[in-house]
């Protein structure tokens, strides 16, 4: 008795699988190239942080020879004489300065002893403005920065007057809300 074994037939794509080019996806072939890759860039990475030597690298300065006594002589000369006729023509200037800054002094001064001879007028001193209900020492600051400073000021507020000092001092209508103007009015009063 023989024994025969039969091999099954292999359709078309079957056979084409295996005639593929298995090399292509070999993992023999990622290995070597990851191996190459490595390898480059080890080489580079120690080319590239190594140190150079710069004076190796660059070209030699070049030495300029010493100028010749001439040629120094010439060219302190040559700019030296402008800063001299400049420095004489600023001493010159000044000195007319002084004599106009001179003539108009005098006339300076005698209006100066003329006003400090002069009566001086009293103003008055400011009010506590903290008095009135809303106005604290930060607001009152604020209020004398704008000039603000007495309750008859603030009495004689007009409407165009509390819109733009509620515009600039960022109020947002405290004035009216807290009847800034009627208090000030009943502390002129009384």
């Amino acid at each position: 008795m023989t024994l025969t074994l039969k091999t099954p037939e292999l359709d078309a794509t079957s056979e084409n699988a295996l005639r593929l080019p298995v090399g292509l996806a070999s993992p023999l072939w990622l290995m070597i190239g990851s191996a190459a890759m490595v390898g480059a860039a080890m080489f580079w990475a120690t080319r590239w942080m190594r140190p150079t030597n710069l004076e190796a690298v660059l070209p030699e300065p070049k030495v300029l020879p010493k100028p010749e006594p001439e040629v120094v002589a010439a060219a302190e000369k040559a700019v030296l004489e402008p800063v001299e006729l400049a420095a004489e023509t600023v001493e010159a200037v000044a000195d007319a300065a002084v004599e106009v800054v001179e003539a108009v002094a005098e006339p300076v001064e005698a209006a100066v002893e003329t006003v400090i001879e002069a009566p001086v007028a009293v103003a008055k001193a400011a009010d506590d403005l903290t008095v009135m209900t809303g106005i604290g020492p930060k607001m009152a600051a604020m209020l004398a920065d704008k000039g603000i400073t007495r309750f008859e000021q603030i009495a004689a507020l007009t409407e165009a007057d509390i819109a733009t000092l509620d515009k600039e001092l960022k109020l947002m209508g405290r004035v009216a809300r807290e009847a800034w103007v009627a208090q000030a009015k009943r502390l002129v009063q009384g």
